[in-house]
């Protein structure tokens, strides 16, 4: 928890709620009057978290095959909850409110697990989480813990994100034959692609930056290496600088904003594909056991 707060539990991810077995509905009988009796449970429907971090690199170019994550620091995280698979899935994007500095990661922590604990969540959902997201966010806990920021951060995290599945580690499994030289994983615009689900690109056209503001990037769509390169700094600079009322700063939060909703608003629409609950069998890990 943040320094200055009270401490604070995270209960444990449960199906039935109990309640007081003397507590009682009154409910019409098929004579028409009316009787009470009492309730013994009421009965939380549960859901699925989707979550995607995007970082930056301000300090340290990353080297991809270490994938170290001092090389790296949290700009937002992309969240989706679905309670029902009929329903189109709840989805915000969680942004750092400040500087380089722990608090703002701190902060960032405390918007996530309180997103997730105002929801139902039984199973977490990532694209790659075991080497990248889930990795990274509990070295940045632990982070925290060890410099006193935040006592039982990795614990509230792992409450708070259940039952982790990594999308990735199936859609490799069933296209492995896709796999390029020295690929670990399939790129998960590929997987969307052989699944045939439809994953929009984010296009810097449909952006109104200033004619002055230079991102330097000759690309026509939104890659992640842009957000960790580039994007990410630009942003973090921003609030610093307190631009967040300019419209290039706010064109370029909508920006972020859209490319981690396309991030994470198809994972379900993968999961489902890939084969859904069947998945807990082979593609379940645990955040405990994520080496690091």
């Amino acid at each position: 928890m943040p320094k200055g707060t009270s401490e604070k539990t995270y209960p444990a991810s449960a199906q039935q709620v109990p309640v007081d077995p003397l507590e009682t509905v009154v409910v019409a009988s098929p004579s028409g009057s009316f009787i009470s009796l009492p309730i013994t449970n009421v009965i939380t429907p549960m859901g699925v978290l989707a979550l995607d971090i995007e970082p930056a690199s301000p300090f340290e170019e990353p080297d991809m095959e270490e994938n170290a994550t001092r090389c790296f620091e949290w700009i937002s995280v992309g969240v989706a909850y679905r309670g029902d698979e009929l329903n189109e899935p709840e989805t915000s994007v969680l942004f750092r409110q400040g500087g380089w500095e722990p608090e703002h990661t701190a902060d960032l922590f405390q918007q996530l697990i309180g997103w997730c604990e105002d929801r139902n969540v039984d199973r977490t959902l990532t694209y790659n989480g075991t080497r990248f997201d889930v990795k990274h966010l509990l070295n940045w806990a632990e982070e925290l813990e060890e410099s006193g920021e935040w006592s039982g951060l990795s614990s509230g995290l792992k409450s708070s994100c259940p039952n982790h599945i990594d999308l990735a580690k199936a859609a490799t499994e069933r296209h492995e034959d896709e796999l390029q030289d020295g690929q670990p994983i399939l790129p998960d615009w590929l997987a969307y692609k052989l699944e045939n689900i439809d994953n929009d690109s984010i296009w810097y056209d449909d952006y109104d930056f200033d004619s002055g503001y230079r991102l330097e990037i000759e690309d026509k769509f939104v890659k992640g290496v842009h957000v960790g390169q580039i994007l990410g700094e630009k942003y973090v600079e921003g609030v610093q600088a307190g631009l967040d009322d300019t419209r290039t700063h706010q064109e370029l939060k909508r920006l972020l904003y859209d490319y981690s909703i396309s991030d994470i608003a198809d994972l379900f629409a993968l999961y489902d594909s890939l084969g859904g609950e069947q998945l807990e069998d082979d593609f379940h890990y645990p955040i405990e056991e994520i080496e690091r």
